[in-house]
């Protein structure tokens, strides 16, 4: 008799496979935001205020002029200072009112130069210092290249000086390239001619080195101007081989009247000093002779 093989339920009933879960999508990476570019134009304009102020201040300090005060320290018209000025061209028209007014009691005018030159205002200052009663005098400026003599008849032939003004004035600041005892003759030879012509000994104005170097104990019987700038006091002292009157302390003065800097002296003394410097009538000179 057959055998019938019956399946084993168990080994008949096959267990699914599991599926697997699916997996989840990958989320997309974050994209970072691209950083914001920090502009540099603050720092550009910033560069440029900066800059603006320094060439601000390099303009200021070597391309203005500085004026100064027309008093230098220690010395005021309270204290019996005389003040006075020199003036040319470069000052343009002046009113000398005002100019007197702010304590000026005496100017030196600009009259020649050289053989032939005429300053083109010397007229006008002339007569303004007159009008307003400020003691005058008038310069003649040296050139050392051409004929002392011939300078010389320049100035005579411009100047008329009267009893009541100041000596002329030769002022020497170039030094020229001939030999010093000849710019030396050259100069005396000038101061001759003039004093001939005036019957007075003329003043000389020069810088301070300069003095010391080309001039000092050479010319001990004239009356000095020394020009020195940017100090207290001027060094020198009037002794018996030095006739110091006036100092010249600066350029850059401000005085009322006139546009722009102007040249600012001292005179060493009172108004009484100064009267005595100045041209005497004839009969006053006669009657100090008599009297030597």
């Amino acid at each position: 008799m057959s055998t019938v093989k019956t399946p084993n339920p168990i080994k008949a009933i096959r267990t699914p496979k599991a599926t697997p879960a699916p997996k989840a999508p990958r989320a997309a990476p974050k994209r970072k935001k691209p950083k914001k570019k920090q502009s540099k134009l603050p720092f550009w304009i910033g560069l440029g205020v900066v800059a603006a102020i320094g060439l601000l201040v390099l303009y200021v300090e070597f391309f203005t002029e500085k004026k100064q005060p027309v008093w230098p320290e220690g010395h005021s018209p309270l204290g019996n200072t005389i003040l006075g000025i020199d003036v040319s061209k470069y000052q343009r028209k002046i009113n000398w009112e005002k100019v007197r007014d702010n304590d000026v009691t005496f100017a030196f005018i600009k009259a020649t130069e050289g053989v032939k030159l005429k300053d083109s205002h010397y007229e006008r200052n002339w007569e303004g210092t007159q009008e307003v009663g400020i003691i005058r005098g008038a310069y003649h400026f040296y050139r050392p290249s051409v004929s002392p003599e011939e300078q010389a008849r320049n100035f005579i032939q411009t100047v008329v000086l009267q009893p009541g003004d100041l000596p002329p004035v030769l002022d020497v600041e170039v030094r020229g390239k001939q030999p010093l005892n000849h710019f030396r003759g050259d100069i005396k030879e000038w101061l001759v001619h003039v004093e001939r012509a005036y019957g007075v000994k003329p003043i000389i104005y020069t810088g301070y080195s300069f003095y010391k170097d080309y001039l000092e104990g050479y010319f001990d019987e004239y009356t000095l101007w020394i020009a020195h700038y940017n100090v207290k006091e001027l060094k020198m002292q009037r002794t018996d081989r030095a006739l110091l009157s006036f100092w010249q302390h600066t350029d850059r003065g401000v005085i009322e009247g006139i546009r722009g800097p102007v040249d600012c002296n001292i005179f060493y003394g009172t108004r009484k000093d100064i009267l005595k410097l100045c041209i005497q009538p004839k009969e006053t000179t006669e009657t100090a002779k008599a009297q030597r």
